[in-house]
């Protein structure tokens, strides 16, 4: 493993090439190396720094791992991401991010997508393919809607959709029976489907900041239920049971 992340490099050294089992790297790059492909035993990688674009160079690294890209000015991700079927977690936080390109959903093999802090007004069907995602994160964006595919994701234990423009959520999001965590707090819906009573393994259930006048019946099923938060004027519609199950906070 190699951590240059405290040094803000132009280019990277020429001896690079010679480093050829390296398979963890970290740095921060003021400009892009054209030979970074060349590592191609790399794993893990994280690029800081204030990148505009990802590296052509990435695409030769057919070992990844895990790629981290969080914290710069990316406004796009490039379709050949799609080509680096070894990926199993991928960091795209804190960008400029506008849209997805469809490819993503090749990534079958994700456990982790990471997409909290960028410009998002909506996510590819596409994703619906990463049925071993465990991980969503889509906070604070802008996303007005989501595809019904999301409901593919059956090995999702955390989907964040905190601090968005939702006005609904779809009927499939009942269908994600391993989900443990669910924040859909500061968005603006008024209303909820039934089928979230179908998540049985919930544990934590975030509502605050939205719209809503009433809770759906069926949130009674979620015995596993610990934590639910949400507005003080929703809490007389919660049924007996279910408010004596969980620690409400809002």
């Amino acid at each position: 493993m190699l951590d240059l992340s405290d040094i803000p490099l132009e280019v990277l050294p020429g001896q690079h090439r010679e480093l050829t089992h390296l398979r963890e790297f970290r740095l921060n790059l003021i400009k892009i190396p054209e030979r970074l492909g060349d590592l191609t035993a790399l794993t893990h990688l994280r690029l800081g720094g204030e990148l505009t674009e990802v590296p052509g160079s990435l695409r030769d690294l057919t070992s990844l791992v895990s790629l981290d890209l969080c914290g710069n000015r990316l406004t796009e991700i490039p379709e050949w991401l799609g080509e680096l079927t070894t990926l199993k977690h991928l960091y795209l936080q804190g960008n400029q991010l506008a849209g997805l390109p469809d490819s993503l959903g090749n990534l079958t093999a994700l456990s982790d997508l990471i997409l909290s802090k960028n410009q998002l007004t909506k996510v590819p069907d596409s994703l619906g393919n990463l049925t071993a995602l465990n991980r969503l994160f889509l906070g604070i964006n802008q996303l007005t809607g989501l595809p019904d595919s999301l409901g593919n994701l059956t090995a999702l234990s955390s989907l964040v959709l905190e601090v968005n423009r939702l006005t609904e959520v779809p009927d499939s999001l009942g269908d994600l029976t391993a989900l443990r965590h669910l924040s859909l707090r500061y968005n603006r819906l008024t209303s909820l489907p039934e089928s979230l009573g179908n998540l049985a393994a919930l544990t934590h259930l975030r509502l605050e900041g939205n719209h809503l006048t009433s809770l759906p019946s069926s949130l009674v099923n979620l015995t596993a239920l610990t934590t639910l938060s949400l507005e003080p004027h929703l809490l007389p519609g919660l049924p007996k049971t279910l408010r004596r199950r969980v620690k409400t906070t809002g």
